[in-house]
Order: structure tokens, then C-alpha cells, then sequence
């Protein structure tokens, strides 16, 4: 495969995963693993790397996969639905509501090349994010109806805020509501062996993401830059961060691995500072990990990772959402004076409401057996935790990701000793949550609605590997 070709691909696959759709992955909002093969093992791969995509989970492993490049794509299907039933306060019940758009083709590309003394290699992977689009505004057709009431209980309805309501499209009942987000990290990385058994690894995390969200026009009041709270298109934006990692083989069947990300430090989605807390700062959160490998056999290894995500170091994701008595009062706020809530907890504000995510910790364990020269099989486990606590539902109707069971099963062919076609099979677990928020003071106490959410996810991913 001569260089031109092989420039002409790395380019190629990556303008394919810039412009790839949003989708919503797994272990929280990030995907379960990187690349066909690591996938075949529910990700577990710290320890064992098998592909040019070991960057994107280890960046030491790249001195272990040889001269190739993978190129590949996902067909992600995530079934996500939500409920919002607004009768205690004098709305409407939604019903359960589904999330159209239901498959996303997500590629990703890797490419190593030993040096003698150093390994470099690039990875370009999807790193995960939030999708959902709801065909009619479960927001505004459940709340919608309670304006009446609450304006009664406080004496009228500002005439700003009622011409605003009846003038704004994106406060109507019936409009769509949803949300895109999608993250894609580029990982140039170099990677050496200090001696027989240890090697070390780091990649310069480039970073990349777009958001747009629409059918918000409910919480436009709630910001503190109403203007830029939703229907504002696509908003992109760029960042940084750092990967480092290490292998080091214990005895002739062991191997151990550590892997450590930086929070990827991005530029802030202008477009959207009225909805994000701290003017719409939306970092990609930093992870760790560590992995161990055990060839049982000559045939057969067994890998287990445990990582842990952090997405308590950015705000606008573990910010905690208003509670009933939070919400209700910034509501009556609006509605009486016709100014927008400056209150704590206002959209795009350093302490403004978020998705209230939590710290989430993933076990990973996979297994790969190598029938012959030709075939290999995996199949793999991964569990991690549910970021968002039940009270958390009502915002995280846009974003319900709480799956946090995923079975893998794959295989990889090897017509060649120069060529791999892979192929694997995931699916997470249906999981559903609801929560009823109640007020507990002031005017409207006993005020009160339920918010529910879930998920299951199928996806199919194949690869193709050149060897040289």
C-alpha cells in the first residue's frame, strides 16, 4: 500500500468522522471501547492491545499492534423514550414519548508504524454523545397548560411574558425538542519500549464537538442569556488535553496496563451560553483506567479494565437540575415579573442548573480466542454505573443515558497475513428510571410532576485492517 493511498484514507476517514451524525454511546455519554476488536471485548483493552486503535484506549499499546491501519464504521441504533406528566400542576400527560432518528453511522480510523526505537501511530474516534429527537415537545405540551393556573396563583401573567409565550415557536406545543452533541478526539501519539517488557505511551488529544438544541423555548426565562438558549443551529467548537500510558508484561502470561486522560479543555459553545453553566463551557471530562491481560493459553487471553470517568469536573454536565420547590419558584419568578430568573441556579450562569451527572465507575472484561490463522472470536462484558440519579430526570429527558449493562460478541477473519476484516455485535440492556417532583414549600406546595426515561441500544461495527 503505497503512501499516497494511505494518506488519501487517513484524510478521508478523518473529514468522515467530523461530519458524522450526533449519537448517544453508553457508559454514561462515552463510548464502551474503541475500535472492532476492542468492542468484541467490551472494551476491555488497557492491557491488551490488538489494533491501530489502541490510542484512543492506551496510547503505549500502539508498540504492540505492528505496521497497520483499521478503518471501520458503526451502525448504532440507541431506542430512547421519555415521559413527562404534568397533572399535579395542572398540565398534561405526555405519555411515553420515542426518540426518532434510531440508527447513526459512526466510522473511525487508526494507523501505527514502528520506527525501531519509537512507534507512532493517529486515531480518530467518535468519544461519544447526546442525541434525541422527539417528534412532538414533551416540555411545553406537558407544562404548557399549567401557565394559566400558575398565573392566576401570582396575580397575572406578565403581558411581556404572555406576547413573548404566544409569539415564541420554539415555546409551542407540538414544536420537536431535542438535542445533538457528538465528540470526536484525534489522537496523534508516540509510543517507546524502555526495555524488553515496559512500554510507555502519550497522545495530544485534539478535540472536536458540535451541539445544536432546539424546542427549549420553555426555559428561555430561566437563562441568563435567553437569546441563547435554543433553535441556534449547529455550534462547533475545539480543544486539548493529554493521554499517557504504560504496559508492562509481569511473567511469560501476564500483562498489566494504566492509562490516565486529561480533561479535554474546549472552547465554549457561544451559541448556546444561556443554556450551559458557565456561559457555555462544555469540557469533555478526564477518565483513568487500569488493565489486566492473561494469556490462559496459546490461544486464549482474557482481559479485564476498570476505568473511571469524571464527570464531576465539568459543570454543565454535573450540575444538579432544579428540584420542584427550585423550579416552581423560578417560574412564578418569570411569569409575574416578566424578567428573566437571575436567581441561583439560572441557565448559563457559573453555578447554573445541569444534567447532574455523577462519577461513574465501568469493569470491562472480554475475551479473545484464536481458532486458527484465520478466525478469531471475542465476546465481552462491560457494567458500569448509571450517571443520573432518578430526581435528575426531568432535564435528562434530553439526554437519558442510563444503560449500564453491554454484552459484545465478534469475530475477525484474516484472509492474509496482510489483511483483517472484523466485525462485532453489542447491545446494552434496557434500563428505565422515573422519578415524581414534589414542592415542599411556599405557594405551591403539593405542586408536582413525574419525569421518565429510558434506553436500550443494539449496534454492529466492522473494520477492515491493512498489514505492512
Amino acid at each position: 500500500m503505497n503512501v499516497t493511498f494511505k494518506g488519501s484514507v487517513v484524510a478521508a476517514a478523518v473529514a468522515a468522522v467530523l461530519a458524522a451524525p450526533a449519537v448517544h454511546a453508553t457508559n454514561g455519554y462515552f463510548k464502551i471501547g474503541y475500535g472492532t476488536k476492542n468492542r468484541g471485548m467490551a472494551g476491555a483493552g488497557i492491557a491488551f492491545s490488538q489494533d491501530a486503535m489502541a490510542s484512543a484506549i492506551n496510547p503505549a499499546g500502539i508498540a504492540q499492534v505492528g505496521n497497520r491501519m483499521d478503518v471501520g464504521v458503526e451502525l448504532f441504533s440507541p431506542l430512547r423514550d421519555a415521559r413527562l406528566d404534568a397533572t399535579r400542576m395542572g398540565g398534561a400527560d405526555t405519555g411515553k414519548v420515542d426518540s426518532a432518528a434510531t440508527v447513526f453511522a459512526i466510522p473511525h480510523a487508526g494507523f501505527a508504524f514502528n520506527m525501531g526505537n519509537m512507534t507512532v501511530g493517529l486515531s480518530i474516534a467518535a468519544n461519544g454523545g447526546m442525541n434525541t429527537r422527539y417528534n412532538s415537545n414533551i416540555y411545553t405540551n406537558a407544562m404548557g397548560p399549567a401557565i394559566p393556573a400558575f398565573a392566576g396563583m401570582i396575580g397575572g401573567i406578565a403581558p411581556a411574558v404572555a406576547a413573548g409565550l404566544a409569539a415564541d415557536p420554539d415555546a409551542q406545543p407540538y414544536s420537536t425538542l431535542g438535542v445533538n452533541l457528538a465528540q470526536v478526539i484525534i489522537a496523534p501519539t508516540v509510543a517507546t519500549q524502555l526495555n524488553q517488557n515496559h512500554t510507555v505511551g502519550a497522545s495530544l488529544l485534539i478535540g472536536h464537538q458540535r451541539f445544536r438544541a432546539y424546542g427549549l423555548g420553555l426555559f428561555k426565562g430561566l437563562s441568563t442569556d435567553g437569546a441563547n438558549v435554543t433553535n441556534q443551529g449547529d455550534d462547533e467548537a475545539w480543544g486539548a488535553g493529554i493521554r499517557v500510558g504504560w504496559t508492562g508484561k509481569i511473567s511469560n502470561n501476564i500483562t498489566l496496563g494504566a492509562q490516565a486522560s486529561s480533561k479535554i479543555y474546549m472552547q465554549e459553545f457561544d451559541q448556546y451560553r444561556g443554556l450551559f453553566a458557565e456561559q457555555g463551557d462544555f469540557d469533555i471530562p478526564a477518565q483513568f483506567g487500569v488493565g489486566l491481560a492473561i494469556q490462559v493459553n496459546p490461544k486464549t487471553t482474557v482481559a479485564l479494565d476498570v476505568q473511571r470517568i469524571l464527570y464531576s469536573g465539568v459543570a454543565s454536565i454535573a450540575n444538579d437540575g432544579p428540584t420542584a420547590d427550585q423550579f416552581f419558584g423560578a417560574l412564578a419568578s418569570v411569569l409575574g415579573t416578566g424578567a428573566n430568573y437571575s436567581g441561583a441556579g439560572a441557565l448559563g450562569g457559573n453555578d447554573g442548573w445541569g444534567f447532574g451527572w455523577d462519577d461513574i465507575t465501568v469493569v470491562k472484561l472480554g475475551v479473545d480466542y484464536q481458532y486458527n490463522n484465520q478466525w478469531t472470536f471475542r465476546g465481552g462484558l462491560n457494567v458500569g454505573g448509571n450517571p443520573i440519579d432518578s430526581d435528575q430526570n426531568l432535564f435528562n429527558i434530553l439526554a437519558p443515558g442510563v444503560v449500564k449493562r453491554h454484552l459484545t460478541l465478534g469475530f475477525t477473519y484474516s484472509p492474509s497475513a496482510y489483511n483483517e476484516l472484523s466485525v462485532t455485535y453489542m447491545h446494552a440492556f434496557r434500563e428505565d428510571q422515573s422519578h415524581a417532583f414534589t414542592a415542599t414549600s411556599g405557594g405551591f406546595a403539593g405542586f408536582g410532576y413525574d419525569a421518565s426515561i429510558g434506553m436500550d441500544q443494539n449496534a454492529l461495527e466492522l473494520s477492515y485492517a491493512w498489514k505492512f
